[in-house]
């Protein structure tokens, strides 16, 4: 596998992942729930049959996507809000 693919696969989920965050405004435990998701994929055992390269493609970007989505959202809208709060758009 291509090392450029790897970099592309998780710089979009990573990107994805800042932008919905930023996009959209979900409660709290959502990412509550999408952190602790994202440990439970990361830390369980490969599917049987599907080992390799594009399985940890796969898994990482996805892990990688519900960890930022999950703990990204205090600092975005934190200085989100604190914008809004002083009457700027």
């Amino acid at each position: 596998m291509s090392t450029v693919l790897v970099y592309v696969v998780y710089g979009f989920s990573f990107l994805l992942a800042l932008f919905l965050v930023y996009l959209f405004h979900a409660r709290w435990y959502w990412h509550v729930l999408s952190v602790l998701a994202a440990l439970a994929i990361g830390l369980s055992p490969p599917v049987r049959g599907w080992e390799g390269a594009s399985r940890d493609l796969v898994y990482g970007s996805i892990v990688l996507f519900l960890l930022i989505w999950g703990l990204a959202e205090p600092f975005v809208h934190r200085h989100h809000h604190g914008t809004r709060a002083h009457g700027h758009a």
